[in-house]
């Protein structure tokens, strides 16, 4: 990064700017939003966040160096600090690392995705063709930060301004022309892509989930449309699910001369999508419309997974690839961790670790489960804490609509009491459902895997690709698949009691 003046930075910010205290052509050698990384000579932009006011930490980024702070209340400050005051600190984190990072996300073609289920996998589907292109391409989204050869976990969906456009600048610097984000209503609502535009976006469902922030579905749906209406190029290839209810409401109120649209259960869609043929390791689809029609098969189950498939490659025709490249990424594609991941047992029953986490997601595991020949359908699951309560008492009927047999346990409750978590689920689950409690969630896996039968489907939800549990705001390593792996291999040695099978 090279020094620039603070006049560069109110440059790109002027449409936000109230006013402006002291001199302008203060160097400015960085900036952030957060106090605990200013060093000295940097600019410290102070947002009013959901967790934490950075107002209250002016005076520690002060006394770290800070030369110049943006903020949206009026400061009284020493005439050496630059003091600047915006109408959206939000906006102006995201200009501040633009600016910083030199507008990174200008060399790239950025393909975003929103929905409430559905992101990660259509993104990871993305990210193959490309490659299967032999390009090298970045993504960003809920289970890590891939930039072009540098590979990181992630620590939310769509990250912060800051970290966002460093990831950016690392995607161009790896020789990245194209990157796949996921784009959360947060990071929409938020301003966290600042004045990046998209050459393409697909809009996956919307279902109940983190109504903790947005209060209302309505809410929800706007923040979700931000990206279509403000976010796009004029050229930008747009793909809309037309079953959903919130799909078809988009395609109604916004424009585009690239908009693609599928259905698998409506028919007045652009292109309709049928499963021909579905399986415990996976399905033939066909796709058909637009004088086009192609049949694709691949190792991933489930409908919904069939949409996903069907959003990545109405995106990537739009963008000028051949069927030829998405069907062989298609059939070579080894899924996206912790979504639907299958651990064998010897005993020939089958455990599933999943990311669904709200009731619509969950609901559409065990719709494809249910469908595949089984004896019995184990499930067990929790919800996260200080998170959207209203999800709790749904997933909880979800899970008693299918399930031959439940156990709820932790997720993680962060700071919440997980007895309190693990009765707001059990509140939705119909009189005499077989149901039971283990908050420990390894015993909880423990005591699934040993009732266990030949040829039983067990379903363990809500943390997937997550390798901790957080308890009272303290993270320890937690992985579904090495627990599994583990009673796997228990199994084999013998080293606990099976249920005896079923008569």
């Amino acid at each position: 990064m090279k020094t620039k003046y603070l006049s560069e930075y109110l440059e790109h910010l002027r449409p936000l700017i109230r006013e402006v205290k002291g001199g302008v052509l203060i160097e400015i050698a960085g900036a952030t939003n957060d106090s605990r990384k200013v060093r000295p000579g940097w600019l410290f932009v102070a947002v009013s966040g959901t967790l934490a006011d950075g107002h209250h930490y002016i005076e520690q980024a002060l006394v770290a160096g800070a030369v110049a702070v943006i903020s949206e209340k009026e400061l009284d400050m020493s005439s050496a600090v630059a003091c600047v005051r915006v109408t959206d600190a939000y906006a102006a984190a995201a200009g501040a690392a633009e600016v910083m990072y030199d507008f990174p996300a200008c060399n790239l073609q950025l393909i975003g995705i929103t929905g409430t289920n559905g992101k990660t996998t259509t993104a990871f589907l993305l990210r193959e063709i490309f490659l299967q292109l032999g390009e090298k391409v970045g993504m960003i989204g809920t289970v890590g930060y891939d930039c072009g050869g540098t590979w990181e976990a992630a620590s939310r969906t769509t990250p912060d301004p800051f970290v966002l456009q460093a990831l950016f600048r690392e995607m161009v610097k790896n020789g990245c022309h194209r990157a796949v984000l996921e784009v959360s209503s947060h990071a929409l609502l938020q301003s966290r892509l600042g004045s990046s535009r998209f050459g393409g976006a697909v809009f996956t469902n919307l279902s109940g989930d983190h109504l903790d922030y947005h209060r209302s579905m309505e809410n929800y749906y706007l923040a979700k449309r931000v990206l279509f209406q403000t976010l796009l190029n004029d050229d930008a290839v747009i793909v809309l699910n037309g079953d959903d209810p919130y799909g078809r409401r988009l395609q109604r109120e916004i424009t585009g001369c690239q908009m693609k649209t599928w259905g698998r259960l409506r028919r007045d869609q652009d292109y309709v999508l049928r499963i021909v043929r579905e399986g415990l390791f996976g399905q033939v689809c066909q796709l058909t419309g637009c004088h086009e029609a192609r049949r694709w098969c691949a190792p991933l189950v489930g409908r919904y997974n069939a949409d996903n498939m069907a959003a990545a490659a109405l995106m990537a025709r739009g963008l000028g690839i051949s069927w030829d490249v998405i069907t062989a990424a298609f059939r070579a594609t080894v899924g996206v961790p912790g979504r639907l991941q299958a651990v064998a047992f010897p005993n020939h029953a089958l455990a599933l670790v999943d990311y669904a986490h709200t009731d619509d997601a969950l609901l559409k595991v065990l719709q494809t489960l249910k469908s595949l020949p089984h004896r019995r359908l184990l499930v067990v699951f929790g919800c996260g804490g200080d998170r959207d309560r209203g999800k709790r008492p749904r997933m909880g009927r979800v899970a008693a609509a299918f399930a031959d047999h439940i156990i709820i346990t932790n997720d993680n409750p962060r700071n919440e009491d997980p007895r309190a978590i693990a009765d707001e689920i059990v509140s939705g689950v119909p009189f005499r459902q077989v149901c039971e409690v283990i908050l420990d969630r390894r015993q909880a896996l423990e005591a699934a895997v040993k009732m266990l039968q030949p040829y039983d489907l067990l379903l363990v939800a809500g943390k997937g690709h997550e390798d901790y549990q957080e308890i009272g705001g303290e993270k320890t390593f937690f992985d579904d698949r090495v627990e599994l792996l583990r009673l796997c291999r228990e199994m084999e040695n013998s080293s606990f009691t099976l249920s005896p099978p079923a008569k």
